[in-house]
């Protein structure tokens, strides 16, 4: 393996995030205070809607959310299939029944077509009551929201967009998260921005707010000047650093979007025509969180990651698909063919490396060592 090795992921980090941790440092206030505040703030702004609520990580702003919507064991909600299983884990966690949906193969978001289908499965079989759709914005790039809220509409259900991968991505230009009843947002490194780890969840709902911020808190309010414990709740509240650190990287957010908008268009360009892969659909409004091609099925996945990290390139698998893992075929009997494209994109997606660091020379050698590579396997 290359020891000059180009990583899948890196965060976009510089002085100025290590003085933001030092200026938090020196204040004495290390959880929950003024920038964790602030960093809500920039994040509502972005996206145009009245609230925000900071807190540890993605799946926690998930776990929050069915909360605060009341879902309880006996409950279903409708996730996609190719997505971390976040949604999915957190349901499951609470006694509500996951219930898988394919996706697309071009877009990798959402099938509203087999959506119906699951949800009318869902209430044939008693699989559980159904309560939320949870559609992923896979990779930076939105779902097709007017047809899941069409699909929502018809069944009286809620909508939670997972924009995890999203930050500051937009649907017919309309800010993701604010579609849905609410929506949540991943900070981890491999993210346009980072806190380490970190999520925040959205919406327009003052109600659904306040219920998200006592969730976050251990259940407490302020009730006449005192500290009142409303519901058993948990301890989610993001530190002072990962807000610091949230807020430098936010200044950074414009360039390292228009960075990663111009690293794939580069990739497409060069790998266009390229035999054995599909390349992702060039959606203008993508913030290419990941950038991922699939591969036919004569190619062997394991042995061009292989190849790639001897020749200095960290390519991976570009997700999972929960219908697929152990976890979710034993505990609901799901085959790998139930959801087709779902499995075909876990077994045959390879992401490439994506990130600030990644130069218009680093672009050229590793699409000419993929495509090398793939010729081979004309042979």
């Amino acid at each position: 393996m290359s020891h000059n090795l180009i990583p899948l992921s890196k965060p976009s980090f510089d002085n100025r995030e290590v003085e933001a941790v030092k200026d938090v440092l020196e204040s004495g206030w290390v959880v929950q205070g003024v920038e964790v505040e602030g960093f809500e703030k920039l994040i509502a702004k972005l996206h145009q809607v009245k609230n925000c609520v900071a807190v540890t990580s993605g799946t926690a702003a998930l776990h929050i959310s069915y909360l605060s919507l009341g879902l309880i064991a006996g409950d279903a909600v409708f996730v996609p299939s190719f997505a971390w299983p976040s949604a999915a884990n957190m349901a499951m966690l609470m006694g509500i029944r996951p219930v898988f949906v394919d996706v697309l193969p071009d877009t990798y978001n959402i099938d509203t077509n087999d959506l119906r289908s699951k949800i009318g499965q869902c209430i044939k079989y008693k699989w559980g009551r159904p309560r939320a759709i949870v559609p992923v914005h896979e990779f930076g790039l939105a779902a097709d929201m007017d047809l899941v809220m069409d699909v929502a509409n018809e069944f009286e259900l809620d909508v939670i967009e997972d924009a995890a991968c999203a930050l500051g991505a937009r649907y017919k230009d309309i800010p993701v998260g604010t579609i849905g009843k609410m929506g949540t947002f991943s900070f981890h490194p491999r993210k346009a921005i980072t806190t380490g780890e970190g999520g925040a969840i959205i919406t327009n709902d003052d109600e659904l707010a306040r219920k998200c911020r006592t969730w976050r808190n251990h259940g407490m309010e302020i009730v006449d000047g005192k500290r009142n414990f409303q519901l058993p709740g948990l301890n989610y509240r993001m530190t002072e650093f990962q807000a610091a650190i949230g807020k430098v990287q936010f200044e950074k957010l414009p360039g390292i979007l228009l960075k990663r908008k111009n690293i794939a268009h580069k990739y497409l360009k060069k790998l266009n025509g390229c035999p054995h892969i599909t390349l992702p659909v060039d959606d203008p409004e993508n913030t290419w969180q990941t950038f991922m091609v699939v591969l036919d099925d004569k190619c062997n996945r394991t042995r061009i990651i292989d190849i790639m990290a001897n020749g200095g390139f960290g390519c991976g698998a570009g997700s999972v698909s929960g219908h697929v893992g152990n976890l979710y075929m034993e505990s609901f009997g799901y085959k790998p063919s139930d959801l087709p494209v779902s499995a075909k994109l876990d077994s045959n997606g390879l992401a490439l490396p994506l990130h600030n660091s990644v130069s218009d020379a680093d672009v050229e050698r590793c699409t000419t060592l993929l495509k090398e590579t793939l010729m081979e396997i004309e042979k």
